[in-house]
């Protein structure tokens, strides 16, 4: 017998090797979006999301058709076939392709918010295509979202505001309308979605606010937003107008036929007041732009930002940051009112 006790060693591990052949379920390009976007859809993604990911595969894979890239199955997909679509749609891709009313040249490369959009879009696809086994890696695993200039969101002037407001023609339905539109994206600061979704019963007049459900907004909370009283009188009067002309109407924001109103009518509305007095030729007149608007002023008329997180319906205190953009002007008055010299001059003097 010797005298060694014996020892249990650990066994070396080996890696487990890839096979060519066994380690992934081969997908075609359009099976394996189908089976992408089903199950994205099973997990509840909303139909905004949905669209997103749709064009933004067909735009993908319409590219590769159109450079005769000989990819068959979702794993044939290299990195550097993405970079090369992420380089293409960056500096050569026209815009506005395919546009159905914009068909003048808009010039070449896209914006980096668009480009980020479809980067996010192809890594959540390729993730699960390898979570499902049909990549043997994400292709887009070290491909990065482009830096975007934050200081670009605008808000409205004091002056462009009432301008806006004034256009709208108020001895008409369609432009008092507007007017009350407007005026209410100014006060609460919602998303063009939000306002168009109003019910009359989701406003209580004893509360003075707004109950907004939880499928409307992007972070799925259910949200109160408190309303002015000049802002609730308006939409009353609007409502009562609405009842009278359209009585099974279900909404408050309505077309001249009682319908609903969709967004892409709205926008246009809003583009219309822009035009006809100028500011659209200086900023962008959106419905966004009226929520920058009302954020910027919230802060400037003393609000502190930790309440207007929760007003515009955000998660982070780093997203409304971007919405709050103060010029040079704004600046410069508040240094004037709490500047702490002011305390130190007035001791010495």
């Amino acid at each position: 017998m010797s005298d060694e006790r014996s020892i249990k060693r650990r066994r070396t591990k080996v890696e487990k090797r890839a096979n060519d052949s066994t380690d992934i379920q081969p997908m075609a390009l359009e099976p394996a979006f189908h089976y992408f976007i089903t199950a994205k859809i099973g997990e509840g993604i909303r139909d905004r999301t949905r669209d997103d990911y749709s064009n933004t595969w067909r735009y993908f894979t319409g590219w590769l058709a159109e450079e005769n890239y000989d990819v068959t199955y979702v794993h044939e997909i290299t990195t550097e076939i993405c970079r090369t679509y992420i380089h293409y749609v960056t500096v050569e891709a026209p815009r506005y392709k395919g546009h159905k009313y914009i068909q003048t040249d808009q010039g070449k490369g896209l914006s980096a918010a668009t480009i980020n959009m479809r980067i996010r879009g192809l890594k959540v696809a390729f993730n699960f295509w390898y979570r499902e086994g049909f990549v043997r890696k994400n292709p887009m695993d070290n491909i990065r979202c482009q830096k975007v200039d934050e200081d670009k969101i605008k808000s409205f002037t004091d002056e462009q505001v009432e301008a806006l407001l004034g256009a709208c023609d108020q001895r008409s339905y369609v432009g008092f309308r507007d007017y009350v539109f407007q005026w209410t994206l100014l006060d609460t600061a919602m998303r063009m979605n939000e306002l168009l979704s109003l019910k009359p019963e989701d406003i209580d007049i004893k509360t003075r606010s707004v109950t907004l459900a939880a499928r409307f907004n992007k972070n799925r909370r259910v949200r109160i937003i408190p309303l002015s009283a000049e802002t609730v009188k308006l939409l009353m009067e609007l409502i009562d107008e609405n009842r009278i002309h359209f009585p099974h109407a279900e909404k408050v924001f309505l077309s001249c036929y009682g319908d609903e109103v969709q967004d892409t009518q709205m926008n246009k509305r809003l583009k219309y007041y822009g035009d006809i007095t100028g500011v659209g030729k200086e900023i962008r007149s959106t419905a966004h732009t009226w929520r920058h608007t009302a954020a910027r002023n919230y802060i400037l008329n003393g609000g502190d930002p930790y309440t207007l997180m929760r007003l515009l319906g955000h998660s982070s205190i780093n997203m409304t940051r971007r919405y709050v953009q103060m010029t040079a002007d704004d600046v410069r008055i508040k240094h004037d009112q709490f500047s702490p010299v002011k305390k130190f001059r007035t001791r010495l003097r």
